[in-house]
């Protein structure tokens, strides 16, 4: 156990976060960076760093031995300007070869859509037994859904209250929301098998906030998971 520990934290000091807090804390304050408001950047890179230590490529080895810092540096950055701590599950790194990449979880887009004023978001799915009708009005879904079970999923959506008080949400039917998963690199597919129904609410509330989230982070910061 002894010597585990040792190599562990020899994984972890081969990269140190502190020159890139030091340098964002620096663009923060001289306003080149904006983070939202109350979102304590140090922490939230403290909690990254903390579960960095424990994660692993699809081989099992260890991420930070094998991501180069120059990709680490980028992951962090992009978890910081998204304004999320993966220590809350509001996003997730994954390994790719020898680069690290930070992904915001269905969590961490529901922050991100809360904080651009949206409320009341409410997503579901469809079976083949429920009466489901759907007609969009200036581009929005009108959605009646009364459950009559099954279980088949047919169709899942998400609705939500824009800032200005009006219902958006977008509606997928089930075909798309597997071709979704088939492109996906999320590190989570097995989810998709585990817990169909809740993956499929994701994915919906995922593609339905993302415009907002685009405009409010801006589109340099997001990019198509996909």
């Amino acid at each position: 156990k002894q010597i585990n520990m040792e190599t562990k934290t020899k994984q972890v000091e081969k990269y140190s976060p502190m020159p890139l807090i030091k340098q964002l804390d620096e663009r923060i304050k001289n306003g080149t960076i904006v983070v939202p408001e109350n979102y304590n950047y140090v922490a939230a890179i403290n909690s990254a760093m903390y579960l960095l230590s424990e994660a692993t490529d699809k081989n099992g080895r260890p991420a930070l031995e094998v991501c180069t810092s120059k990709s680490i540096n980028y992951a962090l950055t992009r978890m910081v300007f998204y304004g999320l701590n993966p220590l809350y599950n509001q996003g997730y790194f994954i390994v790719y070869g020898d680069e690290l990449r930070f992904m915001p979880s269905y969590f961490g887009d529901r922050v991100m859509g809360e904080r651009t004023g949206i409320t009341n978001i409410v997503a579901r799915v469809v079976f083949e037994n429920d009466d489901f009708e759907c007609e969009f009005k200036d581009g929005y879904p009108v959605i009646k859904h009364v459950y009559g079970g099954g279980d088949k999923i047919t169709y899942a959506y998400c609705l939500f209250t824009l800032p200005n008080g009006r219902r958006a949400g977008d509606v997928m039917t089930f075909a798309q929301i597997l071709k979704s998963w088939a492109h996906s690199k999320d590190p989570n597919r097995k989810s998709q098998n585990d817990s169909p129904e809740e993956m499929a609410k994701r994915t919906v509330t995922r593609r339905a906030l993302k415009p907002y989230i685009n405009s409010f982070v801006g589109d340099d910061v997001v990019t198509n998971e996909n």
